[in-house]
């Protein structure tokens, strides 16, 4: 009898270290969404501009949006563009890949674009 409540013990533990190998993974492929992937453009982020410190908060879909929409290659030193004063000064407080990052993928996506209607 003893023989069956050891055996019973070690496939409960086993169990639960399958459900924790799980949870593990699946938390690790949701945070770690690829960019442009569904989860990564839904999160909010946080824009603060630098010459009047107003803030303002958008989903990362829309902060890619206006990045893609501007023309030609985009200058990592120029942010969004502030609502009250026109000028390129907003700049994620709380975004989760780095802002040089984003940008120079967004321009190497642009530069293969560029590329192709050239050719």
């Amino acid at each position: 009898m003893a023989d069956g409540g050891a055996r019973k013990g070690v496939l409960i533990t086993l169990a639960v270290v399958a459900i924790a190998l799980g949870g593990v993974f699946i938390y690790r492929a949701i945070a770690s969404a690829p960019p442009g992937s569904t989860a990564s453009l839904t999160k909010d982020v946080t824009v603060r501009c630098t010459d009047t410190g107003e803030e303002w908060t958008m989903s990362r879909g829309r902060l890619e949006q206006a990045l893609y929409m501007r023309s030609g290659m985009i200058d990592p030193a120029e942010g969004l563009t502030n609502p009250e004063t026109g000028t390129p000064t907003g700049f994620p407080t709380n975004i989760s890949r780095d802002w040089d990052d984003v940008i120079e993928r967004i321009n190497a996506e642009k530069r293969v674009i560029m590329e192709q209607k050239n050719k």
